[in-house]
């Protein structure tokens, strides 16, 4: 490789992983840029979840990191997770739509939708057995893959 294509690749690498941290933000030292801003985070932090996620995780350092907006993606995005190591570590990631402040889940394990489900949809399914397994939603049950 020559010089002056290292030079440009660098370079642009450099200016792709600047613009993707632009729009993130540590929840524990972020301050809302506007009012909108200001009600989505109240809103994820007043939940019950992540209380107990920042007080029973305190020593592993526990954090939200927060997505803003963009053109791929109308929420606000939430990576609840350890900010520790010299890295982020996302245990999961909830959604906010602005318009309604309506919270959703990203059910990374339905193979069938991997889809948002509502806050309530989430409580109630994350105490089914079959959760934390690869699954999918039939008749308003929850079917593990391997009970398919």
């Amino acid at each position: 490789m020559n010089s002056s294509f290292k030079f440009i690749f660098s370079f642009g690498f450099s200016v792709f992983l600047a613009q993707i941290s632009i729009a993130q933000h540590l929840a524990s030292s972020y301050h809302p840029k506007n009012k909108i801003e200001k009600q989505v985070l109240a809103k994820v932090n007043d939940l019950p979840e992540i209380k107990e996620w920042l007080k029973t995780a305190k020593y592993s350092k526990p954090d939200i990191l927060m997505n803003d907006p963009d053109s791929k993606s109308k929420y606000y995005s939430f990576q609840v997770g350890l900010n520790n190591l010299d890295m982020f570590r996302t245990n999961y990631w909830l959604y906010v739509d602005p318009k309604n402040l309506e919270i959703y889940y990203w059910d990374q394990l339905n193979i069938m939708d991997n889809q948002m489900i509502t806050l309530e949809q989430w409580r109630h399914w994350r105490t089914k057995p079959g959760f934390q397994k690869q699954h999918i939603y039939k008749n308003n049950k929850l079917v593990t893959i391997k009970d398919k």
